[in-house]
């Protein structure tokens, strides 16, 4: 998943206003727009898993 911003001269079209979107291969999630791209990473780094404790 990779923060991308889009509007109504990308493609694929901004799903509602211009702004910062989370894509999935080409697959854009409901979340968005966001106003920054460093918006948009923080609430990626929000929803990735945390890594097993247990790996050494």
């Amino acid at each position: 998943m990779i923060p991308v911003f889009l509007d109504d001269t990308t493609d694929p079209r901004a799903p509602r206003e211009s702004g910062w979107y989370i894509m999935d291969g080409q697959r854009i999630l409901e979340e968005g727009p966001f106003t920054s791209r460093e918006q948009a990473a923080l609430w990626l780094d929000s929803t990735e898993p945390e890594p097993p404790s247990d790996i050494p």
